[in-house]
C-alpha cells in the first residue's frame, strides 16, 4: 500500500498510518477533513475527530492503546520527557501547598538600559532574582519533611522550551555571578539546548529555584507550579505600557512587568513572599545596582 491512497471514490488522500488508525478503530475517512499537504489525512485528524467526540468509548480507548511513541514523536513531542514531567508536576499539586503573590514592576530602566548593555530583560531578572535570594535566604530553600533547609547555592533553572519538550537549563551558583555572567552562562545554555535539543545531566539538575518567563507570549501574568523539591517558581509575564502616576503626581504611560511567585507554604509565609518580590522589584526599578556586583 502507498504512503498517499485515494478512496474508491477518489476524493481524498490519507497517510498510510492514519488509514491503518482509522481502519483498527471503524473512522470513516470520507467524514474527515485532511489538514495535511494537498488535504491529505493526517493522524492528527484522527486526533481532532476523537476530540469532537465522532467516536464512541470503546473508539477512545482503543486509540489511546494505538497511539504509540513513534506517532507521538512525530508530532515533534519527545513522550518520555512530557510523561517525568507530568509525574513531576502531579506530584507538586498533590503534595505542595500552594501560595501565590503577584507584585507590578516599573521596566523603565531596564528597557532603557539593556541595549546599551548588550543583555536581555531576562538577565535582569535572573540577576535581581539572585541577589534577591542572596538577601532572602529561606526562599532558596527545600522542605525536608519536618522543616525547611536553607540551601547553600543559588542555582536558577529557567523554563525552555523546545520542539522535544520543556527543558530546565540550570545556572549554577548565581551568588558568584555578575550581570554580565549571568548573561553570557544563560546565552549559552539556551543556545546549547535550542541546537541539542537536550543537555547534559550537570546543565539540568540541582536547581535550587526556578523562573519561567511567557513574557515573549504576550501572558500577562500567570501561577506556575512548583518543582519538587524547590520551595518557589517565579512567574514572568509581559511588559506592557499602562498608565502610572508619576513624582509629580500626573498621570503618564510606563514599561510595567507582573511578577508572580509560587511558594511552598510549608516553608513560606505570605509575608515571606511579598518581601522577597519586593526586593526584586526594587533592584529591576533601579538596574544600576546591578551592574555594580
Amino acid at each position: 500500500m502507498s504512503e498517499t491512497e485515494k478512496s474508491k471514490e477518489g476524493q481524498f488522500r490519507v497517510s498510510a498510518a492514519a488509514r491503518k488508525l482509522a481502519d483498527e478503530l471503524g473512522i470513516d475517512l470520507s467524514s474527515l477533513s485532511g489538514s495535511g499537504a494537498q488535504g491529505r489525512i493526517v493522524l492528527a485528524d484522527i486526533e481532532r475527530a476523537q476530540s469532537a467526540g465522532s467516536m464512541d468509548g470503546r473508539e477512545q480507548t482503543a486509540y489511546q492503546q494505538k497511539v504509540s511513541l513513534p506517532n507521538l514523536v512525530e508530532r515533534g513531542k519527545l513522550v518520555k520527557i512530557r510523561r517525568l514531567l507530568a509525574l513531576k508536576m502531579e506530584q507538586a499539586w498533590q503534595t505542595i501547598p500552594h501560595v501565590y503573590v503577584t507584585i507590578s514592576v516599573d521596566m523603565t530602566d531596564v528597557v532603557r538600559f539593556r541595549h546599551d548593555l548588550g543583555v536581555t530583560i531576562n538577565d535582569f531578572i535572573l540577576a535581581a532574582t539572585a541577589r534577591a535570594l542572596i538577601e532572602h535566604p529561606w526562599v532558596n530553600a527545600t522542605w525536608n519533611g519536618e522543616q525547611g533547609v536553607e540551601l547553600p547555592d543559588i542555582n536558577i533553572a529557567i523554563a525552555a522550551a523546545t520542539d522535544r519538550g520543556l527543558y530546565y537549563p540550570v545556572l549554577h551558583q548565581c551568588e558568584k555571578l555578575s550581570l554580565r555572567q549571568i548573561s553570557k552562562k544563560a546565552r549559552d545554555l539556551a543556545e546549547k539546548t535550542m541546537l541539542q535539543g537536550e543537555l547534559p545531566e550537570h546543565d539540568c539538575s540541582g536547581a535550587t529555584f526556578t523562573i519561567t518567563n511567557m513574557g515573549m507570549l504576550g501572558v500577562e501574568s500567570f501561577s506556575a507550579i512548583i518543582t519538587p523539591p524547590q520551595a518557589a517558581v517565579l512567574a514572568v509575564g509581559t511588559i506592557k505600557g499602562e498608565v502610572v502616576v508619576d513624582d509629580q503626581g500626573d498621570p503618564a504611560v510606563a514599561p510595567i512587568m507582573r511578577l508572580t511567585l509560587s511558594a511552598d507554604h510549608r516553608v513560606l509565609d505570605g509575608v515571606d513572599v511579598a518581601e522577597f518580590l519586593d526586593t526584586i522589584k526594587c533592584y529591576l526599578e533601579a538596574p544600576i545596582v546591578l551592574f555594580q556586583h
